[in-house]
C-alpha cells in the first residue's frame, strides 16, 4: 500500500485537523515539493506541531521523512498517459476560461478604480511569487502610474512604516500565508489600501485586505507534472491592467 492509499484508509480515524492535513496532501501531493513544515501548517490552519504530529502518526519521525518519502513514491510511480484535457496546453486553457467565467468583474473595477487613484502602488512578493509582483510593477508603471516592486520581507517592513494615506500595496501570495501579518495590519492602521491576489479561498490574510482577486490554480490541477501558477497570476494582472485603462480612458 502506497504512502497515500494509507492516508486515505486512516481517513476515519483521524482527527480534525488530521483530517484537514490528510485532505491536502490527497488533493494536492506535489505541494510537498514546495512548501516546508510551516507552510503546510498556515495553508491548512493548523500548528506545525500538528503537522508534525500527522507525520509520525504515520510512522515517520517528522516532515521531512514524510515530504521525501511521498515525493519519491510519486517520483518512481508509473507514467500516466498525458491527453485529451490533461496536457498542460489543456490544463491552462481551463484556468483561464474559469478566470474568464467565474472573475468577479465588479472586485476587479474596484481594485482597477483603487490604484488609479493611488498615489503611490507597491507590489510584493516573496520567492516565486515576487516575479509576478515585479510583472505587475512593471506593467502599471507602462500604464503611467507610480508603482515599485520589493522582494524582501525586510524592505516591506520598512515601507509599511512610510506609507499612508492614498497609497496602495499589491500583494502577490499563492497560498496567502500569515507570516506578512504584523506588516500587512502596520499598513492599515495607517490607512493604506491593501489588495490581495491570491490561489486559496481560506488565506488567512484576507481579513487585512480591501480587495482579493482569486485565481484558479494550475499547480493544484491533476497533472501527473508540476505546473507554475505564474501564468494565473499574469492573466488576474491584465485583467486589472484592461479595468485601469478603461478608467483612465473614462476620465
Amino acid at each position: 500500500m502506497s504512502i497515500l492509499e494509507n492516508i486515505r484508509a486512516l481517513l476515519p480515524d483521524f482527527s480534525k485537523n488530521e483530517r484537514r492535513l490528510a485532505d491536502h496532501v490527497l488533493n494536492y501531493p506535489l505541494d510537498l515539493q514546495r512548501y516546508n513544515a510551516m507552510n503546510i501548517a498556515e495553508t491548512c490552519n493548523v500548528s506545525r506541531s500538528a503537522v508534525i504530529r500527522f507525520c509520525q502518526k504515520l510512522g515517520f519521525t517528522g516532515y521531512a521523512d514524510f515530504q521525501r518519502a511521498v515525493l519519491s513514491e510519486l517520483e518512481n510511480a508509473p507514467p500516466q498517459t498525458i491527453s485529451g484535457g490533461s496536457s498542460a496546453l489543456d490544463i491552462y486553457r481551463s484556468c483561464l476560461m474559469e478566470l474568464q467565467e467565474k472573475a468577479d468583474m465588479n472586485t476587479i473595477a474596484a481594485v482597477s478604480d483603487l490604484i488609479v487613484h493611488s498615489k503611490r502602488v507597491l507590489c510584493y512578493g516573496i520567492d516565486h511569487s515576487g516575479y509576478s509582483a515585479r510583472q505587475m510593477a512593471f506593467r502599471l508603471a507602462r500604464s503611467r502610474i507610480d508603482a515599485s516592486f520589493v522582494g524582501e520581507s525586510s524592505e516591506f517592513t520598512s515601507f509599511s512604516n512610510i506609507f499612508g494615506p492614498g497609497d496602495t500595496v499589491i500583494i502577490f501570495s499563492i497560498s496567502g500565508q500569515k507570516a506578512m501579518t504584523e506588516n500587512l495590519e502596520r499598513f492599515r492602521s495607517r490607512r493604506v489600501g491593501v489588495i490581495l491576489f491570491t490561489m486559496n479561498t481560506n488565506a488567512s490574510i484576507k481579513s487585512l485586505a480591501d480587495h482579493m482577486i482569486l485565481l484558479p490554480s494550475a499547480a493544484h490541477s491533476n497533472s501527473p507534472y508540476l505546473l507554475d501558477d505564474m501564468i494565473c497570476f499574469l492573466y488576474g494582472i491584465e485583467l486589472v491592467i484592461e479595468g485601469i485603462h478603461k478608467k483612465l480612458k473614462s476620465a
